[in-house]
């Protein structure tokens, strides 16, 4: 069997992600789809518009085969950590051999040569991309610019740097490195499918099918209409997503922003420094700023410098809610296969799927096949994830039943006929 992986969030799904699937499975060749997505928060820092399971369910609905959740201490990361622990979960399954994901440039040729010049990261790279970290520049401008100044200098295997600066100043071009670093790092037998994303990842624009989940987000929250959105989600989804919002609500946004400055004022700047990301002092700049604010976008734009970005610092401040450590964070570096993988949702009539994909790793797929004695790095994942089932509840409509207040080692996985 043939498994494609879709490393993915789908906050919400939409038209462009069944076109992805459609896409994915036709170019791979596969006989099933598997969707490796994160769970009640983004990669963003923030509460994802929907519940993990509504969205996995949807997911299945409209191509899916199998949904299996990134552990939220890695989807709530940088996107290396990111790219890195989805690969991971991928390559843990000899079933799945292709791996697919979007990117802005056609040139996947180049994306690949440059991904491989960022794994070897030679000597004269590494001191040019430390020294504009140093000056405070984020990673992206970093990047460019350290390229750039190679390119000068002639020092950079490659000849058109205009090319290379379109690419580096695409968001999904990124995150392709990202996928194309961790698959070499492995040495993975996987192979990469590209899909060539149209529209504007962080465009705000409502624009058909190239209309973004970002843009959806926004609608939803303006104008607390889903009927608002109709048009830019699949048919079959949209009973789904309506019958969702309507029982749990939108995520509560003054209370995530509530919760999040209590943690901001209340926290040590021991407690601080164990988080990933942080360094420099940013943590006193933190505490400082969060004594004068009642509001977290107001703290946001006072705290927020070229080095860290309103993503990073939302990162930041989650793991600071969550409990994630950065000892929590860079675990997946160093492994080779996750402690468990969590399906969380399969089509009820791919018994044939369930029997092939059994990871090199504990699979949990149902309440009765957990690891009875959990320890140590498990168990921490574990702690993390309940933790953000907990406080994902609270953001929900205060008359909706709390789904999952067992561990989510505990929590049955859907069947989708």
């Amino acid at each position: 069997m043939k498994i494609c992986a879709i490393i993915c969030e789908y906050n919400p799904f939409h038209k462009g992600h069944q076109k992805h699937i459609e896409e994915a499975k036709k170019l791979s060749n596969a006989d099933a789809i598997m969707c490796i997505m994160s769970g009640n928060f983004t990669q963003r820092g923030e509460p994802a518009i929907i519940g993990k399971y509504m969205r996995s369910r949807m997911a299945i609905e409209c191509g899916a085969d199998i949904v299996v959740q990134i552990p939220t201490a890695y989807a709530c990361s940088t996107a290396e950590i990111f790219a890195t622990a989805g690969v991971k979960i991928a390559n843990s399954f000899d079933q799945v051999t292709h791996l697919a994901f979007g990117c802005e440039t056609e040139d996947t040729s180049l994306l690949q040569k440059i991904a491989k010049y960022l794994v070897e990261e030679p000597d004269c790279y590494q001191e040019k991309l430390k020294q504009y970290l140093k000056e405070g520049n984020s990673l992206p401008y970093s990047m460019e610019h350290a390229m750039i100044d190679l390119h000068e200098e002639k020092q950079l295997p490659f000849k058109d740097i205009e090319k290379i600066k379109h690419i580096l100043e695409k968001p999904n071009n990124i995150l392709a490195l990202e996928y194309l670093k961790a698959l070499k790092r492995i040495n993975s037998r996987i192979k990469p499918v590209f899909i060539t994303r149209q529209g504007d990842y962080h465009s705000t624009a409502l624009i058909g099918e190239d209309t973004s989940a970002l843009a959806i987000r926004t609608k939803l929250y303006n104008t607390g209409s889903v009927r608002s959105v109709k048009k830019y989600v699949p048919k079959n989804i949209y009973p789904l997503l309506k019958s969702e919002i309507t029982y749990f609500g939108l995520p509560n946004k003054e209370l995530f922003s509530d919760l999040s400055l209590y943690v901001l004022k209340t926290k040590s700047p021991e407690e601080y420094r164990k988080v990933f990301d942080v360094r420099e002092g940013i943590e006193n700049r933190f505490i400082e700023c969060s004594k004068h604010h009642k509001d977290l976008n107001e703290f946001l734009l006072e705290v927020k410098t070229k080095r860290y970005t309103y993503a990073s610092l939302k990162r930041i401040i989650l793991s600071l809610l969550l409990g994630i450590e950065k000892s929590d964070v860079e675990s997946i570096k160093t492994l080779d296969v996750l402690p468990f993988v969590k399906v969380i949702a399969y089509k009820a009539n791919r018994t044939d799927l369930l029997k092939a994909v059994s990871a090199n790793t504990n699979i949990i797929l149902r309440v009765n096949n957990v690891e009875k004695d959990i320890k140590g790095l498990y168990k921490r994942l574990i702690d993390i994830e309940d933790k953000a089932n907990q406080i994902y509840a609270l953001l929900q409509n205060k008359d909706a039943i709390i789904p999952n207040i067992a561990p989510d080692i505990y929590t049955k996985t859907i069947k989708v006929k």
